[in-house]
């Protein structure tokens, strides 16, 4: 790899209109692995929740998760009425939660999966973490809001993840 160290740098410049195809962008994109999760809130005493991928942490001091939605999805809109929500990673044993919650309508996502209520959101039963977070801040970028919260609690199984590669589910190699 070349180090530049004097002038500009060549190429497109940020935000200008000489950036990547949107094709190419997102077959670069399958090249991140990621944990598959369900983010889930309450609407009043209904569970809400949707399939997700561009999730992370973002520090540990305070703990702070970040969930990236679709500006018009409806999870978002009941995550920041409620101001908490749920991350919920999947295990590879429960992977058909994740087209289940991907593709229902919102009223049928959640009949017979088994959940708890844990400081106000829903966390699904096995999941391999569920941090339940209070929302500190949104953040609207292009199409997308970032939710950023701060985490209440936390718990984990030790179970194999559930993991988004490459257009496909799997689970990480040993």
């Amino acid at each position: 790899m070349t180090a530049i160290t004097d002038g500009p740098l060549a190429g497109p410049s940020p935000g200008g209109t000489d950036t990547v195809a949107p094709d190419t962008f997102r077959e670069a994109m399958t090249r991140f692995a990621a944990s598959v999760t369900v983010v889930t809130a309450y609407d009043a005493d209904r569970p809400v929740g949707c399939t997700a991928t561009a999730v992370f942490s973002l520090t540990d001091r305070p703990p702070t998760m970040v969930v990236s939605l679709a500006s018009t999805s409806g999870t978002l809109r009941h995550i920041t009425a409620a101001g908490l929500f749920a991350v919920n990673v999947l295990p590879w044993r429960l992977r058909s939660l994740a087209d289940r919650f991907a593709r229902l309508p919102s009223g049928q996502r959640f009949e017979g999966v088994e959940r708890t209520a844990r400081f106000g959101a829903p966390l699904l039963t096995g999941a391999v973490a569920g941090l339940v977070c209070r929302v500190t801040r949104l953040v609207p970028l292009a199409d997308h809001t970032l939710v950023v919260g701060e985490v209440l609690h936390a718990q984990t199984e030790n179970e194999d993840p559930l993991v988004h590669y490459a257009r496909r589910q799997t689970r990480p190699e040993a």
